[in-house]
């Protein structure tokens, strides 16, 4: 029997590698559902048949708060997936505008999805999407319940909405400082500044190309793509080639990172300690690596000063 100290190192190794290992089968099963190809007009009149489409998005209602998120669109906002973010320096007064959204270190606190009302135009039919399907699934925040300030809860082995295998949205990135959403989220208390916290957007603008995969409704007459338990909701800008691409690669590095972390825990309950030595090792040199670039970001800012 190994020494207790050498046991908690094993349960904790053991309990990172499931959740990795969880994500990876995520990963799996989603990679599974994504379609080969889309699906033929004929079937966008069935009831309870899966469907997949490409085309071109519709906005029916733009996202109440799309300006707010999307500053420059020149279309209108119909969705955007979105995480809130606090820097690293919390105990100083520096704010996004003083310091820069992209010369920080984030942690991601909360994710969501604001949504209008969108369709996708594709084979000569409009089918609406309820993305709603995003929200019930994953349990994800809104802005409204948003609160900023206070204690601030990190969850590093969660997966937020942000991250989640069920769309790959890369058109664009917007970063933005919550000033904007002031009249949509609610601050700890009076003294909290709002330019400290970074709200981070994937739109779907109108007109874009999307892939979306889904089970069809008939409701009224008009046909509703959304999610179910056997069926899952998939959007995504880059095809489904792209999201199948991703997909692979997110089975493969958390995979990958499940299994090293299983061999490491078993090596180690055998009484051989390379494996480990290897991940503390990398784990060492991430760090570093870190290290070196907020030194960077570090003297950046004081030449920044001095000018």
């Amino acid at each position: 029997m190994p020494p207790t100290f050498v046991l908690v190192v094993i349960a904790g190794l053991v309990a990172i590698a499931l959740v990795y290992g969880y994500r990876a089968l995520v990963a799996l099963l989603v990679l599974r559902s994504v379609p080969s190809e889309p699906s033929s007009p004929s079937r966008l009149g069935v009831d309870g048949e899966r469907v997949a489409l490409t085309g071109e998005l519709v906005v029916d209602e733009p996202v109440e708060t799309g300006d707010a998120a999307v500053p420059d669109a020149d279309r209108p906002v119909g969705a955007y997936v979105w995480r809130a973010r606090f820097p690293d320096n919390t105990n100083s007064d520096l704010t996004i505008e003083d310091w820069g959204w992209e010369r920080q270190h984030w942690h991601t606190f909360a994710s969501g999805i604001e949504s209008g009302r969108v369709s996708v135009r594709a084979n000569g039919r409009t089918v609406a999407i309820d993305l709603s399907w995003f929200e019930k699934v994953t349990g994800v925040d809104t802005l409204g319940d948003l609160e900023l300030g206070g204690v601030t809860n990190t969850e590093r082995l969660s997966t937020y909405l942000w991250d989640s295998r069920y769309h790959y949205l890369r058109n664009r990135t917007e970063h933005r400082s919550f000033r904007w959403f002031a009249g949509h989220v609610q601050r700890h208390n009076e003294g909290v500044d709002l330019d400290r916290y970074l709200l981070e957007a994937r739109p779907l603008l109108e007109g874009a190309t999307v892939s979306v995969s889904g089970e069809l409704r008939i409701e009224a007459g008009q046909p509703i793509l959304r999610g179910s338990d056997e069926t899952p909701l998939l959007v995504s800008d880059q095809g489904f080639d792209g999201h199948r691409r991703w997909l692979r690669q997110r089975l493969l590095r958390e995979g990958g990172l499940s299994a090293g972390l299983f061999v490491a825990a078993v090596a180690l309950w055998l009484g051989v300690y390379l494996p480990l030595a290897v991940l503390v090792v990398g784990w060492l040199g991430y760090v570093g690596y870190n290290f070196v670039q907020d030194i960077g970001i570090f003297v950046d800012f004081l030449q920044r000063l001095r000018k």
